[in-house]
């Protein structure tokens, strides 16, 4: 019965030191999404009017761009956007599920492009080839670091290292839900006639010096506008996943602990009485 009171209060303890781990955590995740949802709410306008003014300049099908240029596919990329550490509940995993789906489903001619360590530490360890991976960003909105992806895509595509490229990601919609995002991003063709045939209203713009010179120039900070907004998408999701798993986590370290303290208060009386038994009992034997 010692024995027993002596694991119970071990195990009782762990368990309050690990409930002050997660709601440490939920609180830093709590902070850290609120500074991501900032970036994230102020990037969506600047890329979505971006994306309308493009859709309507190219809508004529007179402007010619390297980025613009459709290729028999005869390479693909697939960017995977993962986080760099756990303890964000299904975050990583339906990502990767769902990147494994796609694998399946187009096997020949594809390779990854992995931004986060959990999914290039999944996939470097399966058959598929992987182009080159990004695994130091910590979580951390940059422009900068956007735009080296966004180069690089870039500069890969125009020469024909690959002929697609498309990105898999985690969509923000609000603090419960995220949902798995598979959005073409070069060509760019693709992108423009979408957004092109889902606006139903019609503007004409009055560009100088010209509308081709205007979307030559518009079309890169399109791609590095699309890079910025799926990691801030990626990031504020990765937050509100490990904050909610983390409050999760805590309640469950409070459920266990109300359960132990009970189960320890009932083996403490139990000892206590069985105790208290002996000693009655041996002084009603040395009375007899």
């Amino acid at each position: 019965m010692a024995e027993n009171l002596k694991a119970l209060r071990r195990r009782l303890r762990t368990i309050r030191n690990t409930k002050q781990i997660t709601r440490a955590m939920e609180m830093v995740s709590a902070a850290k999404l609120r500074r991501a949802q900032n970036a994230l709410f102020a990037g969506r306008p600047y890329a979505s009017k971006l994306t309308d003014v493009l859709a309507r300049l190219s809508a004529s099908g007179t402007v010619a761009h390297p980025l613009l240029a459709q290729r028999e596919l005869r390479q693909r990329w697939l960017v995977v956007v993962t986080a760099d550490r756990g303890l964000a509940g299904a975050f990583n995993a339906q990502i990767i599920k769902q990147a494994e789906q796609f694998l399946r489903e187009n096997p020949e001619n594809v390779a990854l492009v992995c931004i986060g360590k959990k999914g290039f530490d999944y996939f470097r360890t399966k058959k598929w080839q992987i182009a080159w991976a990004v695994t130091d960003l910590n979580a951390r909105i940059s422009s900068q670091r956007a735009n080296e992806i966004a180069d690089r895509l870039m500069e890969s595509f125009l020469n024909e290292e690959t002929d697609e490229v498309l990105l898999l990601y985690n969509k923000f919609i609000s603090t419960l839900v995220y949902r798995p995002a598979l959005e073409p991003i070069l060509p760019l063709r693709a992108i423009t006639g979408q957004e092109t045939e889902t606006r139903s209203s019609v503007r004409e713009y009055l560009l100088e010096p010209s509308p081709d010179a205007v979307l030559q120039a518009l079309l890169p900070r399109f791609v590095r506008s699309k890079i910025f907004i799926m990691l801030a998408e990626t990031f504020t999701a990765e937050h509100s996943a490990r904050m909610v798993a983390m409050s999760g986590a805590t309640r469950n370290c409070e459920e266990l602990t109300d359960k132990l303290t009970l189960r320890l208060n009932k083996v403490r009386q139990a000892a206590i009485t069985k105790e208290i038994i002996e000693i009655v009992s041996g002084a009603e034997a040395l009375k007899a």
